[in-house]
């Protein structure tokens, strides 16, 4: 959904500025985790993963077509 992939978003973007991510809800967090999207780190927050990273391309790809 729309939300899903604004929370990836927000995680690339922590990640990209190297800075912790904002808390996610957890009935995001869990579809994020079931797609590969995201997983926990070691402190226990999520972080996107190379998968969730090509999702959000393609996601972004898909949405410059539409405009």
């Amino acid at each position: 959904t729309a939300d899903d992939f604004d929370w990836l978003r927000k995680l690339k973007g922590a990640a990209d500025a190297k800075r912790d991510p904002p808390p996610i809800p957890v009935d995001i967090a869990a579809k994020l985790d079931a797609f590969g999207f995201a997983k926990p780190d070691s402190s226990g927050a999520r972080t996107i993963t190379s998968e969730g990273r090509d999702a959000l391309l393609e996601q972004d790809m898909r949405d410059a077509e539409d405009r």
